[in-house]
């Protein structure tokens, strides 16, 4: 697989499932009340299963998890080039994260803040420069 189809697959993919999670699970989402009211009841798949931790984990911190890991990604096909970029890629995909995140506390940005987003994707964002550096350097030493 060539390396622009594989920043775009680590790009689509995962903001496609996390849309599609958010979209199965949390009908309170406001995008996806957007959506709704778009699409009216053509699609109605909202699902409401048990209230168990499991659930909630996945609802509220996957989709998280997989944006962020799409940005670094994204953020890579923009402007890395080099391994020795991906530190600076990285900090940047963890400062818009958090700074998207402290937002939502403010009147601007609707949304609900939650500290534990901010370290779920800072997790997905370490793994995706993990995964970055391995596969497209793995033969470059640090130096």
């Amino acid at each position: 697989m060539n390396r622009k189809m594989f920043l775009t697959l680590n790009i689509i993919c995962p903001i496609f499932a996390g849309a599609f999670i958010y979209y199965v699970a949390a009908p309170d989402v406001i995008f996806v009340k957007k959506i709704d009211a778009v699409i009216g009841n053509i699609v109605n798949i909202h699902v409401f299963p048990a209230d168990n931790a499991f659930f909630r984990l996945v609802r509220n911190y996957l989709p998280d998890m997989l944006w962020g890991y799409a940005l670094l990604f994204a953020l890579f096909g923009l402007i890395g080039n080099s391994a020795a970029s991906i530190p600076k890629i990285f900090l940047t995909a963890f400062s818009f994260s958090t700074a998207m995140e402290i937002l939502q506390l403010t009147p601007w940005v609707r949304g609900t803040f939650d500290v534990f987003d901010i370290g779920v994707e800072f997790l997905a964002e370490v793994i995706a420069a993990f995964i970055i550096k391995k596969i497209y350097y793995k033969g470059e030493s640090s130096k």
